[in-house]
């Protein structure tokens, strides 16, 4: 029990530590306003997991032979507030089942789809966004969507009879050269500081990702070239534009639906 304790200690002392480094590298006020929602969170669970940690010897349930060979299915072993799957309710964000994240999260003008965009703030916050907020997060993976030419490079090496989630997979990886946590890590930045620059690496991702993903779907299925992006649409919008199945409003709220699901 007392290696437990100072586990604990150390856990917490480790997670609220200072901010020096991350602190450094400037952001728009719609990431300030995220990040300090999730520093916020943050001490409260680690304070609770420094809770947790002293009843460590506490057991949970019994495992049986069927639990494990079955998936491990009905065992619980970890802890976790983002998203939930229960076998009879399906998947919760946040506690919240996916119906009602569809009608509280903030649409597009004449929408019913709830935008992907408000799914990533909820499951990051716990909290709906407003439809401010919502805006603003979409002007920033805006402002992020620009993919590096050494990308492209390496898409265009890869076979066109390549799956397109191997691709995919592919493309993403070789954005590491580029990663702010790569380059923050190196420098020696506080283990309490990860989530912070982890962070700035998943928005470059996700604003990223859509453009990726029409790249590798028209050098697939069509004749190649750059898809073209519309910085007026919203994110999923404008990502079902770049694939230029077709130019309706239904396939757009289809592909928000879907990406607010996934």
């Amino acid at each position: 029990m007392e290696r437990i304790n100072r586990i604990a200690e150390h856990v917490l002392v480790g997670a609220l530590s200072p901010n020096t480094t991350a602190a450094a590298a400037p952001s728009s006020p719609i990431v300030t306003k995220l990040k300090s929602k999730i520093a916020a969170l943050a001490k409260e669970r680690m304070a609770l997991k420094t809770a947790l940690l002293k009843k460590g010897d506490t057991k949970i349930q019994e495992v049986t032979v069927e639990m494990a060979i079955n998936g491990a299915r009905s065992m619980k072993a970890l802890l976790t507030e983002t998203s939930d799957l229960d076998a009879a309710k399906g998947i919760a964000y946040r506690g919240k089942s996916l119906f009602d994240c569809n009608k509280e999260l903030p649409k597009a003008p004449g929408g019913e789809a709830g935008l992907p965009e408000g799914a990533f703030w909820l499951l990051l916050t716990g909290e709906v966004p407003s439809p401010e907020d919502v805006k603003a997060m979409t002007e920033e993976f805006h402002a992020r969507s620009s993919v590096p030419a050494e990308v492209y490079k390496t898409l265009d090496a890869l076979p066109k009879t390549m799956h397109p989630m191997t691709q995919l997979a592919s493309a993403m990886l070789s954005l590491q050269q580029f990663s702010k946590f790569q380059k923050k890590y190196d420098e020696g930045m506080k283990k309490g500081e990860y989530w912070e620059v982890a962070l700035e690496d998943c928005l470059d991702l996700v604003a990223r990702m859509p453009v990726v993903a029409a790249y590798i779907y028209h050098r697939t299925f069509k004749n190649g070239g750059m898809p073209k992006y519309d910085s007026k649409l919203d994110w999923a919008g404008n990502y079902a534009a770049m694939l230029d199945v077709n130019d309706s409003e239904g396939f757009k709220e289809a592909t928000r639906l879907y990406l607010m699901l996934h």
